[in-house]
């Protein structure tokens, strides 16, 4: 939680080393680098200029002695890790800011005070431990946030092959992928990871699974052509080019054998790692609505506390006791229980958020997601299902509507439910064959074991209607996985399958395009033929077409009703396939089929069925999640490697793009292309008019994007002020994830990559969980305001105490460390309980809030808490305060400039004539309280005999005079002899001679207080009645009874601050008392108020008094009347939300 820490520490530039104006250059260098796409051209080379350029050859690869050239000039295939610092000095860094040290310093003054002092009084011990602790529990936090890098870059490793099969001096040999270098040869098996950017120069139907990179789902064929472009350019980016297969990325299927072009941190992965690890976290809005608050509330504190330490100074206060009373002004404005309030709601956040299939790594994370403004999601696995699914048909020369239904009985619900188009006629013969086309021309199966080694009945669970075929795992790719799914529910597959088994195959390939099969159908009747591949190529292979119950020859009427067909499916994105049949009329089912050297059957004169076209469809709730966010003025954009076309018709589906919008240019889908474009633009004002430009738009979808275009996405949406979540589940994600505000990750598609840097993880992959995080987001930005205002209420009765014992020398009202116990102790359970108040109707309505307007201590809430409700819980403090103080004898108007010395000295006065005190302050320095004459002179007052050395006389004390306190054989020849009585002269000659050479006296003894002298006559004052003799004792518990009695009167104010503090505007009456927690928190603070003081152990550790129990009492008139002030200004708010009251008091 280090960001919400860094409220009291974050300094960056605590951590950055000194670099030269060079090494800056390069680095920034560097970083423009890693977001273009990598600079590979060795896959657009000839064969030959290729192998001469690495010192290789296709069949014997590398040399042994080449490898050791090339290593030495690439380096080895290992990805470079960030520049670490060791894990002491990254914590030791954590105090190595303003803030720390401050508090620090604060707590080592307070050790010094304590060993200096004489009476060793243990409130400056138990203040310096505190603030101790309270430091190193944060740097503790911010540290453990900080490892959070290194563990992005393991997670690269753990993606890195560990073996690989290359060609070395002509031989077959296994190395450590580490020890690839550009050049080698490498052959690439069915399920292997490929070891590095290899480009292929023999492939056998080699495939590649390229959606950690692109987010394509479908896996991509590789071959050894150069790749070309529509007008036959070359094509010169390397995530476009088919002849390329990437390191980390699977082969799916084929072989292949490929050259090493790229290696360790110069390939496609390597640059993604690079970015992904030299992204910096962005500060969360949080962090910094906290930062800034902290460096507010501190530059107070800290003038205050200097200020105050002057003043001090020029009282002439002990120099220790200024720094701790400074600290203790420095305390009573920072909040320090604030840290472990947010920590603590953003944490119940966060456990509610995983009931909600969120996982929070990143507590802040929670806010963040509220203040979204865009939220840039990826689309496969996101926003869809990732898994290709059955959505239309062609068939009967109609274009039908045909989802794929989960069970039997979600099938007939489908089938009633209204839609735009037309629902497919199960019962069309022209649909049937196309199933059995579909069913049989298919090599996936779907896997039926149960764990306990038994195997599910399909057909039996298809009438189940909790049963969800579309999630049931199957073998073979997407789309024969897709088209098996569509069949179970209609005519179970097996059955089929069984009464046509398959006789002989032909599979897929990238050169024909299409699969076949033959299947026997028994009962004397031909072997069938059926065909499912590209539409173009199956049409080409057929003569005739089954519509509606009969087979017609294909016309020109029929390729147009086709192309319309095809090329309208097409445009919506889906992936449209063509099934044709043919009974082999004349064979036997045990005729030998062959298709080498030649098929010894004819394929040329098929019968076309029809057209199904599969999409990876939306997730369910996905729309509507959308719908919400638009509501809510958060703006989603689509950011995908996948195809323009297939982006734009999901964006739909989806509502991120209406056509309306298209039409209107108020929506726009941007390609990778066009990136690529603006990054080439060297002036920065172009480029940056290009991009906003673009981002000025109401609906974007990004399509055919590079890791480093989403990276640019992210950054200049932050560039404008946006706050961006960011979305993703593949490897190529990580650096947008880390650079973005907040980074969602997929739980179940996601790599450990992208879930590493990512902030938050969602369980069930599903995009609409996010739109539960950004409510969740807005209720604790609108929560922690009300538990700061709760908070902050209580800092003005902190602080008063201190202002005034300064400057009007009260004695002091309340302590530092019955302030830490309000701060740590009573106020932390019920600022906590704020964080379970439910959320406000119109949460979702609102836009996001304006980060430059929308504070989270904005001016009227510190005018709400400090100058309304903690001007209110000043003045009953100070009320309690006199209360007690009076009831123990020391009156309201003895007080004022004798609080500098109530601890060190016992005050002196004079009385009215009905005993009241009438004048007060104190004596001189020293008190010691043995009677009778001492050597040296005592101060005790006079009773009978005549002690010349003394301040007193018979008739009280002698007042302010320079011949009062310092009365000594030393000097008393120079006392004026209206000073003295005759007595008095002669007890000094008596003792001291006439001389006057004796040593006793006090000769260099002066006032207590010079400014709080008191009076002549004056005689010590306790228990409300003159005294002979002093008693600090009583004097400092009567004042410690008082501090105590202002620390309950917080208490008693701050239960009504803590209702008022649960609406921001609706009466309390209509939002009610139904959280448990505040009313758990409002029992919490009194009885732990009553424990400090009630319990005798803790008496003596926080300078605590057992109260007398009326005293408890004069401040709960204070707190009725909070109450009813606010909600006398909440009323008038509702009344006139336009208002004044309204404007400049609604926090």
């Amino acid at each position: 939680f280090s960001k919400a820490l860094s409220f009291v520490y974050k300094s960056q530039t605590s951590r950055k080393m000194a670099r030269s104006k060079k090494d800056t250059s390069a680095e920034d260098e560097r970083k423009a680098n890693l977001r273009k796409d990598i600079d590979f051209v060795e896959h657009t080379w000839p064969a030959e200029k290729l192998y001469s350029h690495f010192g290789c050859t296709l069949e014997k690869g590398l040399s042994s002695e080449q490898v050791l050239i090339n290593r030495g000039k690439y380096g080895e295939n290992r990805l470079t890790p960030p520049a670490l610092t060791p894990w002491y000095i990254q914590f030791l860094l954590q105090f190595a800011n303003f803030f720390a040290a401050l508090l620090l310093a604060g707590g080592t003054l307070c050790f010094i005070g304590y060993g200096i002092d004489t009476e060793k009084d243990q409130t400056n011990l138990f203040l310096g431990i505190v603030l101790y602790a309270v430091v190193t529990i944060t740097a503790t936090f911010s540290y453990l946030q900080e490892a959070k890098s290194e563990k992005i870059m393991e997670g690269f490793k753990n993606m890195i092959p560990k073996k690989c099969k290359c060609i070395r001096d002509g031989k077959n040999t296994v190395v450590d992928a580490w020890e690839l270098v550009p050049g080698d040869v490498v052959d690439l098996l069915d399920g292997d990871q490929v070891p590095a950017d290899i480009r292929v120069m023999s492939a056998n139907e080699l495939k590649v699974d390229n959606s950690s990179l692109t987010g394509e789902s479908e896996p991509q064929d590789r071959s050894t052509d150069l790749a070309k472009d529509s007008q036959g350019n070359l094509v010169m980016q390397p995530l476009e080019a088919s002849n390329l297969c990437f390191y980390t990325t699977i082969i799916n299927s084929g072989s292949g054998r490929g050259v090493v072009i790229g290696s360790g941190d110069r390939t496609v992965m390597g640059q993604i790692a690079g970015l992904a690890t030299e992204t910096s976290n962005e500060a969360s809005p949080i962090n910094v609505e906290i930062s800034k608050f902290i460096q507010l509330i501190s530059a107070v504190a800290i003038t205050l506390g200097v200020v105050f330490f002057i003043i001090g100074l020029t009282n002439g206060t002990d120099i220790i006791q200024n720094v701790v009373f400074m600290i203790g002004i420095i305390v009573a404005n920072v909040p320090e229980g604030l840290l472990a309030t947010v920590t603590v709601s953003l944490a119940l956040t966060a456990k509610r958020m995983h009931t909600k299939n969120v996982l929070v790594k990143n507590l802040e994370a929670v806010e963040t997601l509220g203040s979204t403004t865009i939220i840039a999601s990826d689309k496969t696995g996101t926003l869809t299902q990732n898994r290709m699914t059955v959505m239309h048909v062609w068939v009967d020369n109609e274009t039908y509507l045909c989802p794929a239904g989960k069970n039997i009985p979600d099938l007939a619900v489908l089938s009633q439910t209204p839609a735009d188009e037309p629902y497919y006629d199960a019962s069309s013969p022209g649909f049937k064959r196309l199933l059995q086309v579909a069913t049989l021309c298919n090599n996936a199966e779907f896997l039926t074991k149960n764990d306990d080694g038994s195997y599910m009945d399909l057909k039996a669970e298809m009438n189940n209607p909790n049963f969800n075929i579309l999630k049931q795992a199957a073998t073979g790719d997407a789309s024969e996985q897709g088209l098996l799914k569509l069949v179970q529910p209609l005519n179970d597959a097996l059955e089929t399958r069984a009464a046509c088994p398959k006789i002989f195959e032909i599979k897929f390939n990238s050169t024909n395009k299409w699969q076949l099969s033959i299947h026997s159908q028994g009962a004397g009747r031909p072997p069938l033929l059926v065909l499912k591949g590209a539409p173009e190529r199956v049409l080409g292979m057929c003569k005739s077409y089954f519509a509606k119950g009969e087979v017609k020859e294909i016309n020109a009427s029929y390729n147009k009703t086709y192309t319309e067909a095809y090329e309208g499916l097409g445009g919506r994105g889906e992936r449209v396939l063509g099934f044709a049949y043919k009974e082999l009329t004349g064979m036997k089912d045990d005729f030998k089929f062959s298709n080498k050297p030649a098929p010894n059957f004819t394929m040329n004169d098929l019968t076309f069925v029809g057209l199904i076209s599969l999409i990876d469809p939306p997730r369910e709730g996905v729309p509507e999640a959308v719908i919400k966010c638009n509501r809510a003025r958060v703006k989603v954009y689509m950011v995908t490697g996948d195809h323009p076309i297939t982006a734009a018709a999901i964006a739909k589906q989806v509502n991120i793009i209406s056509q309306e919008n298209i039409d209107s240019g108020d929506a726009i889908v941007v390609k990778g292309d066009t990136i690529r474009e603006w990054t080439e633009i060297a002036d920065p004002v172009e480029q940056q008019k290009k991009w906003d430009a673009a981002l000025d738009h109401k609906q974007i979808v990004w399509a055919r994007v590079s890791p480093a275009h989403k990276l640019l996405i992210v950054e200049n949406c932050q560039r404008r002020g946006e706050i961006v979540a960011v979305t993703g589940d593949g490897v190529n994600d990580a650096p947008a994830l880390k650079k973005g505000d907040i980074g969602v990750a997929m739980g179940i598609a996601g790599k450990d990559v992208s879930k590493e840097a990512a902030d938050m993880i969602l369980m069930d992959d599903n995009f609409a969980s996010i739109v539960n995080g950004v409510e969740e987001g807005r209720l604790i930005f609108d929560n922690l305001k009300k538990s700061i205002a709760y908070t902050l209420s209580s800092n003005i009765p902190e602080i008063a105490p201190f202002l005034i014992y300064i400057t009007a020398k009260l004695p002091l009202p309340l302590s530092t460390v019955l302030i830490l116990c309000i701060d740590l102790g009573t106020d932390m359970v019920p600022a906590i309980s704020l964080a379970y108040e439910t959320k406000e109707a119109d949460i979702m309505d609102r836009p996001p809030r304006n980060a430059q307007t929308d504070r989270l201590v904005n001016f009227r809430l510190i005018s709400f808490a400090y100058l309304q409700i903690g001007m209110i819980q000043a003045l009953a403090g100070f009320f309690v305060y006199i209360i007690v103080l009076n009831d123990y004898g020391y009156a309201p108007n003895i007080l004022m400039g004798n609080g500098l010395e109530w601890f060190k000295h016992s005050v002196m006065c004079t009385i009215n004539g009905d005993g009241s005190p009438k004048e007060c302050g104190f004596g001189c320095e020293g008190e010691d309280w043995e009677r009778g004459y001492c050597e040296g002179g005592c101060q005790v007052p006079v009773t009978s005999e005549v002690d010349p050395f003394i301040e007193f006389t018979s008739a009280g004390f002698r007042g302010d005079g320079e011949y009062t306190c310092n009365r000594a054989c030393s000097n008393y020849l120079s006392i004026p002899s209206d000073k003295l009585t005759d007595a008095e002269k002669e007890a000094f000659v008596d003792l001291c001679g006439d001389s006057g050479d004796s040593t006793w006296g006090f000769a260099d003894r002066g006032f207590a207080d010079k400014d709080a002298i008191a009076p002549a006559g004056a005689m010590y004052f306790w228990n409300g009645q003159l005294q002979h003799l002093p008693n600090k004792n009583y004097q400092s518990s009567a004042l410690e009874y008082a501090q105590c009695a202002y620390f309950i009167s917080i208490i008693i104010v701050q239960w009504a601050d803590l209702l008022i503090c649960k609406t921001r505007k609706l009466s309390l009456f209509q939002q009610g008392l139904q959280n448990d927690f505040m009313n758990f928190g409002l029992l919490f603070e009194t009885v732990l108020g009553a424990t400090l003081v009630y319990t005798p152990a803790l008496n003596t550790v926080f300078g605590t008094r057992p109260l007398h129990i009326l005293h408890w009492f004069p401040a709960v008139p204070w707190s009725m009347f909070i109450f009813t002030y606010d909600e006398m200004r909440k009323a008038i708010m509702r009344q006139n939300p336009d208002g004044w009251l309204n404007s400049y008091t609604y926090w």
